[in-house]
């Protein structure tokens, strides 16, 4: 949608992510001349010379249990208001397939999340090896295995499918959408500018900055904000004939020894069907540049990534041995210093930041984005 460089807008969201999404919103249903900026996904990775989001994707992990408090409180609020969204846009991105957490004597991660769960009255339960294997035969798990298990208000969401229906509610408020991208953030007397890739420039009395992995490598934020922003290799298995079926009742799952996060069976824009696996390393590589950025989302990531990463799923998984169809995909993880996302003022009461998913942001996405909305609404 086109807008005159001349106007005066009250607040312009830089980013159609998750939390720049669910930020514009939030400040819609608020008031008017609110404007979000960012473009849409390339239809060709390859010959793409912008930037990129890692929302463009069918499946990422949502729970309320969490070690930490503030992602407990942050994901509940959040999924709360999925029926609402869901119902209100007409678009449905939240299937309620659950979570398994697969604990070990060396991991305190299950005891933690049940501790921080209690707190908000989230339902779930303590499963004995004998009784993930009994709930789960797919599973292959050791016998000192643990599982915390929440169902109902854990499972998957399509982060895709989620940003387009934050955007439609927020432009049935009478938010305006501009799909281009944001070159130059900066002060005038008067408010806020930024200057697009088409040439035109915007006037904002105040601005939100949402821009994730490329936040700090487009130079977007007026300071440092000590982002860590690191390649995450992520590996798909096709899932076809009688594992369709044998995977149909797989929840999410996190193996608390090794960090991996497993989503299951979802279907793809391509019309096939995937379950996809993701393991944080020491080996994943951080990022600084805008080009190398670039030419990671354009990659495949790592293929020894691919290996191990088979390896130990087919051993969780046994009957994976049969995929004769594996592939990898690239995203990235902006990392915080203290590991909760950052949304401040970053300026003298004109620029807010929402910032930093920590690998596990979208869960509770709807609510970071409404903290950034009353923070710039303050």
């Amino acid at each position: 949608m086109g807008l005159k460089g001349t106007k005066m807008h009250k607040v312009i969201i830089v980013g159609r992510g998750l939390f720049g999404s669910a930020a514009t919103r939030h400040l819609a249903e608020r008031s008017d001349g609110i404007v979000c900026v960012g473009p849409n996904e390339p239809k060709n990775r390859q010959t793409h010379t912008g930037v990129f989001g890692s929302h463009y994707d069918e499946g990422r992990m949502t729970r309320v249990v969490d070690p930490v408090s503030e992602w407990v409180v942050a994901a509940k609020n959040s999924i709360d208001r999925y029926a609402d969204l869901e119902h209100r846009s007409g678009i449905k991105f939240f299937t309620s397939s659950g979570y398994l957490g697969i604990g070990d004597p060396t991991s305190d991660y299950n005891e933690s999340c049940a501790a921080a769960g209690a707190k908000v009255g989230v339902a779930i339960q303590k499963l004995s090896s004998t009784e993930i294997r009994s709930k789960f035969p797919f599973l292959s798990v050791d016998n000192n295995s643990d599982g915390l298990l929440e169902t109902e208000t854990a499972g998957h969401i399509s982060p895709r499918a989620m940003v387009l229906a934050q955007t439609k509610l927020a432009e049935m408020a009478g938010a305006t959408s501009v799909f281009d991208q944001a070159t130059k953030i900066f002060h005038t007397s008067k408010g806020v500018e930024i200057e697009l890739t088409s040439g035109k420039t915007l006037k904002s009395e105040k601005v939100i900055i949402a821009t994730g992995g490329f936040t700090s490598a487009c130079g977007l934020s007026p300071v440092d904000l000590n982002l860590r922003v690191f390649g995450r290799t992520i590996v798909l298995a096709k899932i076809q004939g009688s594992l369709i079926n044998e995977l149909s009742e797989m929840p999410t799952i996190i193996h608390c020894k090794t960090g991996a996060y497993i989503l299951p069976p979802i279907r793809y824009p391509d019309g096939n069907i995937y379950l996809k696996l993701g393991i944080g390393t020491n080996s994943d590589t951080t990022f600084t540049t805008l080009k190398d950025l670039q030419e990671w989302f354009k990659g495949k990531g790592s293929e020894e990534n691919r290996r191990e990463f088979s390896e130990f799923i087919q051993n969780l998984i046994p009957s994976l041995s049969i995929c004769a169809n594996w592939h990898t995909d690239t995203c990235v993880v902006t990392q915080t210093q203290n590991g909760l996302p950052i949304i401040r003022y970053v300026d003298e009461g004109k620029i807010v930041v929402v910032v930093g998913g920590n690998g596990k942001g979208a869960k509770g996405a709807d609510e970071w984005g409404k903290v950034a909305a009353d923070i710039i609404s303050s």
